[in-house]
């Protein structure tokens, strides 16, 4: 027989991973609750499909091995921000000596626009080119919908700096982009006036 787990909070849904008859169901849940978030999050920070589709993996391979351990929850996207966090920390030391070229970097884009794609393009070498403070905290806040607590909260900073760092973030963002966007905006007047 299937749970209903529309009513149930993440953490209640979590200690249903001790249940040996809810384990499975519980498990599902709570992927399906956070996969798109995770896989973002992955994504954002590392800039590498195949390195994020790993460690996306191993997130919720660590995840599913934490139940198997008796421990109190109190944020389940937390948790696993922070299991993800450390594996994308960790992937990114051992890739630290490669040198890679700008041009190596690929971005898939599902939109059909080639102005949304061109958009896109400019955004995430926006954010590639930011140092890692400022590019993780502006991905758990603008493409995870995190608070500045929950933020705070995953790494383990104060609320005060979290909210100086996503400011100077978005300061360094737009100081970054401006001459790409001043480029595109000039060649958008060009295309329509032709």
């Amino acid at each position: 027989m299937k749970k209903n787990f529309q009513n149930m909070s993440d953490e209640d849904v979590y200690y249903l991973l001790y249940d040996e008859k809810s384990k499975r169901e519980a498990f599902d849940e709570l992927y399906s609750r956070y996969s798109s978030k995770i896989y973002t999050y992955c994504r954002k920070v590392l800039n590498n499909e195949p390195a994020a589709d790993d460690i996306f993996q191993e997130t919720f391979t660590r995840f599913y091995e934490s139940s198997l351990v008796d421990r109190e929850m109190t944020n389940v996207a937390g948790f696993l921000i922070k299991i993800a966090r450390n594996l994308c920390l960790n992937e990114k030391d051992k890739k630290y000596n490669k040198q890679v070229s700008i041009e190596d970097f690929q971005f898939q884009v599902n939109d059909k626009s080639f102005e949304k794609k061109e958009l896109n393009d400019i955004l995430n070498m926006g954010l590639i080119l930011l140092p890692e403070k400022y590019r993780e905290v502006l991905i758990l806040k603008e493409f995870l919908d995190f608070s500045y607590q929950e933020i705070a909260d995953t790494l383990g900073e104060s609320l005060s700096v979290i909210r100086i760092r996503i400011y100077r973030a978005k300061a360094k963002l737009r100081e970054v982009l401006s001459p790409y966007f001043e480029e595109y905006k000039n060649n958008k007047l060009d295309k329509d006036h032709e």
